[in-house]
């Protein structure tokens, strides 16, 4: 294996490296990368969560259906307990009645504002949303950022 050459510009006896302004270029280019990459990666990364937390939601209320035509009655059904999905907790908003359930998903940590629910009726909402994703309450369960029902 052959040495690797030298910078042919350099005379002999020079320190070789980088200069502080080709150190200074790299770390500027790296700093714009990681301005528009960081908050699109955020977004991302909240919509896989909020995907997830609304299939949560999805499999509670399979469970209240069957629940409901085993025992006649949506009381006493599965969603008496939390579960966490994610960052967001699922839970029933209040005691399941003999006729009706509203199921809640919350968000905490990177998903802090968000809060979804689902009733006996199949009726989806979006009761908390960040600022920047849309106005809330809303009569649909908003998925992505600046997207209405």
């Amino acid at each position: 294996m052959s040495p690797v050459p030298s910078r042919p510009d350099a005379p002999e006896g020079v320190p070789r490296g980088f200069t502080l302004v080709e150190l200074m270029i790299v770390i500027t280019v790296i700093g714009i990368l990681a301005a528009f990459a960081y908050p699109s990666y955020r977004r991302h990364v909240q919509r896989g969560e909020v995907a997830q937390a609304t299939r949560a939601l999805s499999e509670v209320r399979a469970a209240m259906e069957q629940h409901f035509l085993s025992n006649g009655s949506y009381a006493g059904g599965p969603c008496t307990e939390s579960r966490t999905v994610a960052s967001f907790t699922v839970v029933c908003a209040s005691a399941p009645s003999a006729s009706s359930y509203t199921l809640t998903a919350t968000g905490s940590g990177p998903t802090a504002g968000f809060a979804y629910t689902l009733d006996q009726n199949g009726r989806e909402r979006s009761t908390a949303l960040p600022a920047d994703w849309g106005t809330a309450p809303a009569g649909c369960w908003i998925l992505r950022a600046g997207r209405t029902c």
